[in-house]
């Protein structure tokens, strides 16, 4: 058995009565141990295969909890057209779709707790017909990435499969984005650049965003960087910015959706 005690004289309180103890048996541990396993892969929309091909991946690769928190400040719409000209293995793009669709993350997998003997027959099968009822497939959204890597966007494709969701990919350059819909909501993780010599070909990036980027009436951009010199280099002040962190990375979510 393993025994913790949480008491006030551990934290230096003075209520010596406050106090929490539990135990865990050996075999309570590996089934809390799997389930938690369960519960951290479900955060991987890009499973093993993305896993394998890292390389393929930014320098600083975004995680799926940022790559939501990201959609969500974008202020998404179900019926969206949705960019990312860097999509590298799909977060955004699969975070985008799973939001405007109203899909529930994780509803394809199996949990540990679904064998728990304290959990009462059916109550997972009703939750995923209830989610699954929930679901808006018709809204019209549609999501479109890009990556100069042709591994890159193969691998897009493939994990947003594994997560049920449709996705338009394809191979073209940044400087070749044109804004072909009558709206559209980007956001996306460039290169960072940590190198000088990898900073100047990222600020070079910055400045084609720049370029590419045009303000019009139903458009907006995210662009999340650490730069703090971006909007100089990008051309243009933000209309918002919002610190975040990107794993240990501190940077800026740079927004633009006001039309000139």
């Amino acid at each position: 058995d393993i025994g913790i005690s949480n008491s006030s004289a551990m934290s230096g309180m003075s209520m010596a009565s406050d106090a929490l103890e539990f135990r865990l048996t050996s075999s309570d541990y590996e089934e809390l141990k799997e389930a938690a396993a369960g519960i951290v892969s479900i955060l991987n929309n890009r499973s093993d295969v993305a896993l394998a091909s890292s390389s393929l991946a930014n320098a600083a690769p975004i995680k799926e909890t940022l790559a939501a928190a990201l959609v969500k400040l974008s202020r998404l719409r179900a019926d969206a057209t949705f960019y990312d000209p860097f999509c590298g293995s799909g977060t955004l793009l699969i975070e985008a779709a799973t939001m405007a669709q109203n899909i529930a993350p994780g509803l394809g997998r199996r949990f540990q707790a679904e064998i728990w003997e304290q959990t009462p027959d059916g109550v997972w099968a009703s939750e995923r017909d209830r989610a699954r009822e929930l679901e808006r497939r018709d809204t019209g959204f549609t999501a479109t990435g890009y990556d100069i890597d042709p591994a890159a966007v193969e691998l897009a494709k493939e994990n947003a499969r594994r997560a049920g969701v449709t996705i338009r990919a394809g191979v073209r350059e940044i400087k070749d984005f044109v804004e072909a819909t009558a709206y559209g909501c980007v956001v996306c993780n460039p290169p960072y650049g940590q190198r000088l010599i990898d900073q100047k070909a990222a600020r070079e990036i910055y400045r084609q965003l720049g370029r590419v980027f045009v303000p019009e009436k139903g458009w907006s951009y995210g662009i999340i960087t650490p730069d703090e010199e971006f909007e100089a280099i990008f051309g243009r002040k933000a209309d918002k910015r919002r610190k975040l962190y990107n794993g240990m990375i501190r940077c800026q979510f740079y927004q633009y959706f006001k039309a000139i």
